[in-house]
């Protein structure tokens, strides 16, 4: 005879069957949205890596047995006195289906408001997703109005209820039980005694500072732009911790990158080589050009660590170059390469939407250890806390440390958490911008970013951004304030600084950064403010020319060790003491590696100009998959050489910037700008016949040639011949 399923066993039968028809569905749509792209790189993963795919569509499912053993807990004490569970009818299941659909539905509500607890970056998601659905609609009043808050509430009294029934449950099996089985009966509450015990431990104290030589710490947020800091004039108040820092440190007004793109401008900062002389020239790299860049023998992590240094590296996906490309930190912390897999995995599981929405955090991490390196995993806090603990790991072992913390904060999409994300934007903007800059990469690869938006969306943009700048100035001022709990304030060399600056639809600009030099120095002038303590002075600006390249030898002479023999930098403490005003450097660059064919990005050149162009074409005729290297996406062999050749160069001195273009008929277009009086630049001088431009042409070639470090400019040769005045725009 058939033995009749139990109450509960119908209970799980039927959570199984709601669990499986949510991933199917969710499944559904991640197969829609991969046949709606029509891109080169969504084809080569349906052709080449469908098991992959498959793969990580296995991946997800023990988030769903987790889901369906938590709904199946909290709805049992609420349905198992009820003849649903219990109807043998013919309609019996699909009656137990609409009830346990119901339920959970109202259990997926409740849970919200216990989500945002955990997770706040939970309500950001929300708002971004549901914008363009109901563009009028307050998101944020969820939070504002406290319904997430009595949700919760009502979330932890469904819960109680359950945990007392099943206590209730337990303790008439205890009372019922004898000898061996009640002592098995005591388990679980030794268990939840001793969770309970361990959940209200407080945290270890910190260890006491021990007595090092000097530490040092670089705060970092990728694409942060000098002029939007108050300390630096900005309108907003959006940076209040580093504008207090800035009091108590040395401002370095006039530092410049070389490249701005996020891989070449740190092997800069760490090697103190330029990009001819470390040979990084773009950040998709193949093995041997990775290799041969891990093998810098005296990249400043690794030779610190020769010194006694313990060196880490902490970020979230911004830093995965730190993981492409072995710069020498002893433990890195960092996100893993962003790889075509990568891009597949986060494709793959975000299309199942109970992820994000219950697995961004530790225990997601666990199920799923590749998700740290998404874009779209985004968790600040645990980058502050994960430094902390590296802080603390070498103080217990009596060692100076060097860190870097590098948050993704301020890099595209803006995508900064509530409330910093609508601070400073216009409530009534119902553009596609609402909170975060809305980038479709097939277009982008292809067209590049929109050209000329409308002045209100531009205006929106610079607040989102804006509100990122804010959200990482938070984080700064919680790692300061920690370092001064933690007593080591008074023995630590602070930078707060960036990889690169920022395109905000300046003068002949879009968004991004790196792709050229128009407008201004938005893109390769940073934020670098420095205290060293008993070295920098309180609240001193140093205006005088300095490079990224600079900083190696700089740090090394405050901590009184004598620099490698191989860096090309300069020394930059008599400009931090006062002992001098001026180094005579002169500052060069390249742009980096384009997404999207030069000609759509060069609006600012005439017709006749962009014709002559020489042009790669973008990710979509350059870029290829190496299977053979970790499935990294890398700039194809052949095109090695035209990847460098396309590169615009640019040589920058007190008042001279001139750029050079590179052409299909060998004779670059030039454009010269007198900065000290036009500095957006407007006013193309390259025309005048000046012979200062023949003069910085050279330094150029010799910036090529792998020559440009060691030069210095005087001031002198900035002081004549003065051009005539331009004529009125």
């Amino acid at each position: 005879m058939a033995r009749t399923p139990t109450p509960a066993r119908r209970l799980l039968a039927a959570q199984v069957t709601l669990a499986g028809l949510l991933y199917l569905w969710s499944l559904y749509g991640f197969l829609r949205f991969t046949g709606r792209q029509g891109d080169l790189f969504a084809d080569l993963a349906v052709a080449r890596y469908l098991g992959t795919i498959v793969w990580y569509q296995l991946r997800v499912l023990p988030a769903y047995a987790v889901l369906w053993a938590v709904a199946s807990a909290l709805t049992w004490p609420v349905l198992r006195h009820r003849p649903v569970l219990t109807a043998e009818r013919k309609w019996g299941r699909l009656r137990r289906l609409a009830t346990l659909a119901a339920l959970d539905g109202l259990l997926g509500l409740l849970s919200l408001g216990w989500v945002y607890q955990l997770n706040p970056g939970f309500l950001d998601g929300l708002a971004r997703k549901g914008s363009p659905y109901l563009p009028g609609f307050d998101w944020y009043a969820l939070h504002r109005w406290h319904l997430l808050d009595g949700v919760a509430a009502l979330f932890f009294a469904w819960v109680a209820f359950a945990a007392w029934t099943y206590a209730r449950v337990w303790w008439a099996r205890l009372r019922a039980s004898q000898g061996a089985a009640r002592a098995l009966w005591t388990l679980p509450a030794v268990a939840v005694l001793a969770a309970v015990g361990l959940a209200a431990a407080p945290p270890p104290a910190p260890p006491k500072a021990a007595d090092t030589p000097p530490n040092v710490l670089i705060i970092a947020s990728d694409s942060l732009r000098y002029d939007r800091l108050g300390a630096h004039g900005h309108d907003r108040d959006v940076s209040p911790n580093i504008d207090a820092f800035a009091k108590t440190a040395a401002d370095l007004r006039q530092l410049h990158v070389a490249t701005a793109s996020t891989l070449e401008s740190w092997i800069s900062f760490l090697s103190s080589r330029l990009p001819p002389d470390h040979g990084v020239r773009y950040m998709y790299l193949r093995r041997e050009q990775a290799q041969a860049a891990s093998e810098l023998a005296d990249m400043l992590p690794r030779w610190l660590n020769t010194q006694g240094y313990e060196t880490f590296v902490v970020s979230d996906w911004a830093g995965n170059c730190f993981k492409l490309v072995d710069v020498g930190f002893a433990r890195n912390d960092a996100s893993d390469t962003q790889n075509f897999t990568s891009f597949i995995m986060e494709s793959t599981i975000w299309g199942h939407f109970v992820f994000p929405l219950y697995f961004s955090n530790s225990f997601g991490e666990l199920l799923i250890p590749e998700v740290a390196r998404t874009t779209k995993y985004l968790r600040p806090r645990a980058l502050t806390q994960r430094t902390l603990d590296r802080i603390d790991d070498a103080t217990r072992a009596g060692k100076p440390f060097f860190g870097l913390l590098f948050f993704s904060t301020t890099h595209l999409p803006y995508t900064a958490r509530y409330p910093h994300n609508v601070r400073y934007t216009d409530p009534d903007y119902r553009g596609p911008h609402k909170y975060e800059i809305d980038v479709k990469v097939h277009e982008l690869i292809s067209k590049g970013f929109e050209q000329a938006p409308a002045p209100e969306t531009v205006d929106h943009i610079r607040a989102l951004y804006d509100g990122a700048v804010h959200e990482f100035d938070s984080h700064v001022g919680e790692v300061l304030a920690e370092l001064d709990r933690r007593g080591l304030a008074d023995n630590t060399v602070v930078i707060i600084t960036s990889d690169h600056g920022e395109d905000l639809y300046d003068p002949g600009s879009t968004l991004g950064h790196g792709t050229n030099f128009f407008g201004g120095d938005q893109s390769t002038r940073i934020p670098f403010f420095i205290r060293a303590p008993g070295v920098t002075r309180p609240g001193s600006t140093v205006d005088a020319l300095a490079r990224n390249i600079d900083l190696a030898p700089t740090l090394a002479r405050l901590l009184g060790l004598t620099p490698p023999p191989g860096w090309t930098g300069a020394d930059l403490t008599p400009l931090l003491t006062g002992q001098a005003t001026d180094l005579d450097l002169p500052v060069f660059g390249e742009t980096c590696y384009l997404f999207f064919p030069k000609r759509e990005g060069m609006s600012v050149l005439t017709e006749a100009e962009r014709a002559r162009l020489l042009d790669a074409s973008g990710a979509r005729d350059t870029l290829e998959v190496d299977e053979r290297f970790d499935d990294n996406i890398v700039v194809k062999a052949e095109l090695h050489d035209l990847a460098i050749a396309t590169k615009d160069r640019m040589v920058r001195t007190r008042r001279w910037k001139l750029v050079e273009i590179p052409t299909t008929d060998g004779a670059p277009i030039r454009r010269l700008w007198d900065m000290q009086a036009d500095p957006h630049q407007t006013r193309d001088l390259s025309g005048r016949d000046l012979p200062v431009m023949a003069e910085l042409s050279a330094l150029i070639a010799a910036y090529d040639r792998g020559e440009a470090a060691p030069v210095r400019w005087p001031a002198a040769k900035d002081a004549d011949p003065a051009p005539a005045p331009p004529p009125a725009p």
